[in-house]
C-alpha cells in the first residue's frame, strides 16, 4: 500500500485506490478524508460504512458530516428567494425547449408529441404554483371573498344592535357613581396618554 504524504492525488483517484487496496486509509491527512466523505455519501454508503472504510471512527465520521452541513447551511437572504424563483423559471424553459425540440423531430410518433405538450403544460402549471406559493405570483381571489362573506353573515340586526346599546344603558345606570367617575377619569388619562 502506498502513503498519500507526498502525492498530491484527485479524491476520486484517492477513492479507487482505496476501494483497490492501493492506498492504505490510515495515511489520509484530514483533509482528504473530509474531501472523500460527501462522495460516499453520495454512493449512498452509511456513516459505518464509511467509517469501515476510511478505517476511522463512526464518531470521525458524524464529526465530518456535521461540518459538511454546517459549510452547506443556508442563513436567511432575501435575495436567495429571487435567485431560486429565476433558476426556477430558467429551469422551466429549458425543459419546455427539450421537450418542443423532441416535438419537432419527423420521427417523433402523434402520441409522444401529445404527452410532451401535456408535459409542458405541467411544467408551466407547476412553476406557476411554485410562484405563488413563493409570493412572486397572486393567488385566486375566492379565499377573500370568502373570508368577507362569513364575517358578514355574523353582523347584528339593527334590532338586535337597539337592545345591545339599551342593555349597555342599564349597566351603566345601576354602577355606583363613584365607579362612574373612576371609569370616567381613567378614559381621560387614557385619552392623554393617545395625545403623546
Amino acid at each position: 500500500m502506498s502513503s498519500l504524504k507526498s502525492k498530491n492525488l484527485r479524491c476520486l483517484d484517492i477513492l479507487q485506490g482505496i476501494k483497490a487496496g492501493t492506498i492504505d486509509p490510515t495515511s489520509l491527512v484530514r483533509k482528504q478524508r473530509k474531501l472523500l466523505v460527501p462522495f460516499l455519501m453520495a454512493e449512498g454508503q452509511s456513516t459505518a460504512e464509511i467509517a469501515h472504510l476510511l478505517k476511522v471512527s463512526d464518531r470521525t465520521i458524524e464529526r465530518d458530516k456535521n461540518a459538511i452541513r454546517r459549510k452547506n447551511a443556508i442563513s436567511r437572504d432575501p435575495e436567495l428567494a429571487n435567485v431560486i424563483a429565476g433558476r426556477l423559471v430558467d429551469e422551466a424553459q429549458t425543459c419546455i425547449q427539450r421537450i418542443r425540440k423532441v416535438e419537432r423531430d419527423s420521427d417523433c410518433p402523434p402520441a409522444a408529441r401529445i404527452e410532451g405538450e401535456k408535459g409542458c403544460f405541467q411544467i408551466i402549471n407547476s412553476l406557476a404554483e411554485r410562484l405563488q406559493s413563493m409570493g412572486y405570483l397572486p393567488t385566486a381571489a375566492k379565499k377573500l371573498e370568502a373570508e368577507l362573506n362569513h364575517h358578514m353573515e355574523n353582523t347584528l340586526s339593527l334590532e338586535e344592535i337597539g337592545f345591545e346599546a339599551q342593555r349597555l344603558k342599564n349597566i351603566d345606570a345601576a354602577l355606583p357613581e363613584n365607579q362612574v367617575k373612576k371609569i370616567e377619569s381613567k378614559e381621560i388619562v387614557d385619552d392623554e396618554d393617545d395625545d403623546d
